[in-house]
Order: structure tokens, then C-alpha cells, then sequence
């Protein structure tokens, strides 16, 4: 039960809220939530742990954290409020997320664990001094990103055996998929982008210096940074 006082500051803090309106087109039955297309081509889940199911021609009114896509901290449906959460309550969620994928990515890095070791022990010499210079530098490289940066290493490892050549490999990198696939027959099949381009680039490397590879950033670091990924830059 809210006390008077928690009650008028969540009304304050609805009150002064970004809010926006949605009228449902479209609502998909999924494991854990409805997932709502809006009229405006936008779309966002109803969790159904709410207990509240969206039709079409609904009104869903979201409140948003710091302005519009920055999170959603309270809906209503049809002017009946669903939920509604304060900054205190939203950090106690985003830490409990947190600490959820953390519990996950430790329980899939033991599964993958000896793969991983295969892997590292056919690398490349260079390759390995790289892997073991994210492992130096951040004591949680193993079960944080070393399957994305194994994945990256192998396949540059791969399409630089195959190809043999930089002019080689920049012939290639232009070919349709298919035709890719058949002159690196190894290419894997789980590239997003990012993994491609790290693989074709650590190719590029240790066909013109090996040695370079060592020295290159990580393959995630545009996206958590070269202190978080264990990148040092000393040598």
C-alpha cells in the first residue's frame, strides 16, 4: 500500500511525463507479451504480466522516461492505467535485467567453454596473443565477449587461407553472398554485420603484417569501448 505521500509523488511524476497516444491496428500473441502495431506504423509490447490484453481500435497512452524513445516507464489502455513506475523503481528493474543476463551469458560461456578452447588452441599465434591481450585486460572477457571475438578471429583466419591475397579478399568482399560462399567455403552463417566487417578487416591485416593483428582494436569495442572489452593500447 502507497503512503499519501508516495501516492501524490506519482501522480507529480505522471503528471509531468511525456506521454503519447497509439490506436492499436494490430495485436500478435507472443510467449510473454502482446506485441502492438500502431496505427502511425510504431510498435511496442504489452507485458502479460499486466494482465491487460489489447484489441484493435484500443487507445494505449506511454508515458516515457526522459522523453519519447527513451524508455517506457507507465502505460494506460483506454485511459485505465496498466502501470505505472518511478525512476527508483525503474533502476531496481534495470538491475535485476542486468544481473539476469550476466546469470545467462555465464551459464552459455560454461556450455560454449571447451569450443572456445578448441578454437583458441587453432588460431594463429598472432590471433592468440590478441585474444590473450583482451583476457589481460579485463578479467571478464571470457564470459562477456570472447565468443564474439573468437567468431570474428576464426572467420578472418578462414577467408585469409582461402583467399591468400589482399587483392584477392577486396575482389571477394564485392561478390554477391552465394559466390562468396563458395570460394570461402567455411564462411559461417552467423554474421551480423559488424562480424563480417571485423573478420574481412583482420584478413585484410594478416595477409599485409601479421604481427598488426595483436594491435587492432576489439571487435565490439565501438559499442561498449576499449576499457570495458579489455583493449589496451600500450604496446
Amino acid at each position: 500500500m502507497l503512503t499519501e505521500r508516495q501516492t501524490l509523488e506519482r501522480a507529480m511524476l505522471r503528471l509531468n511525463s511525456q506521454e503519447e497516444n497509439y490506436f492499436v491496428s494490430r495485436v500478435e500473441d507472443t510467449p510473454t507479451s502482446w506485441y502492438v502495431a500502431a496505427e502511425d506504423g510504431s510498435g511496442f509490447a504489452v507485458a502479460k504480466k499486466h494482465g491487460v490484453e489489447p484489441h484493435v481500435h484500443d487507445c494505449v497512452t506511454l508515458y516515457y522516461v526522459n522523453g519519447k524513445w527513451t524508455g517506457i516507464r507507465g502505460m494506460d489502455v483506454n485511459r485505465k492505467p496498466v502501470y505505472f513506475q518511478t525512476d527508483a523503481e525503474l533502476a531496481v528493474e534495470h538491475e535485476q535485467y542486468v544481473q539476469e543476463q550476466e546469470r545467462k551469458q555465464k551459464a552459455s560461456f560454461e556450455e560454449n567453454r571447451a569450443q572456445l578452447d578448441e578454437d583458441y588452441n587453432g588460431l594463429p599465434a598472432v590471433f592468440k596473443k590478441r585474444i590473450d591481450r583482451f583476457r589481460e585486460g579485463n578479467p571478464d572477457f571470457r564470459w562477456k565477449y570472447e565468443s564474439y571475438e573468437m567468431f570474428c578471429c576464426t572467420q578472418a583466419v578462414v577467408i585469409a587461407i582461402a583467399l591468400g591475397t589482399t587483392e584477392e579478399l577486396t575482389k571477394w568482399a564485392e561478390l554477391p553472398y552465394e559466390e562468396q560462399k563458395r570460394l570461402v567455403p567455411l564462411l559461417g552463417s552467423g554474421h551480423s554485420g559488424n562480424t563480417f566487417g571485423m573478420a574481412c578487416y583482420l584478413a585484410r591485416v594478416y595477409l599485409v603484417n601479421s604481427e598488426a593483428v595483436v594491435l587492432q582494436h576489439g571487435s565490439l569495442t565501438p559499442l561498449v569501448g576499449c576499457e570495458e572489452y579489455g583493449c589496451s593500447h600500450d604496446e
